[in-house]
C-alpha cells in the first residue's frame, strides 16, 4: 500500500486554486475551471491518488491551504488523516 492518499472531492472545489499553486506536481486548472487532480483515480466520488513520502509535503500544502477543505492527505497504513 501506498504510504499516502491524496484525496479531492472536485464538487467542494470553488477554484481558489491554491493546490496548483502549492502542489503543481498533482494538481492543474481543469477545462471547467475547477482545479484537478492529475492521475487521480475516482472512488467512492472523490479523486484518490496513492503517494509517496517524497511528494507528501507540497500534498500537505495544498490540503491545508483549501479554503474549501476539498483536499485530504491520508496516511495509506492507519488510514489517519494528517492534513487538513
Amino acid at each position: 500500500m501506498a504510504k499516502y492518499e491524496l484525496k479531492y472531492d472536485k464538487d467542494a472545489c470553488q477554484s481558489n486554486f491554491v493546490c496548483t499553486a502549492v502542489d503543481p506536481e498533482h494538481f492543474k486548472e481543469g477545462e471547467d475551471g475547477k482545479a484537478e487532480l492529475i492521475e487521480g483515480e475516482s472512488e467512492d466520488g472523490l479523486a484518490v491518488l496513492e503517494i509517496g513520502e517524497d511528494e507528501k509535503s507540497a500534498a500537505e500544502q495544498a490540503a491545508n491551504g483549501c479554503p474549501m477543505m476539498a483536499i485530504e492527505l491520508v496516511d495509506g497504513e492507519s488510514g489517519e488523516t494528517l492534513a487538513p
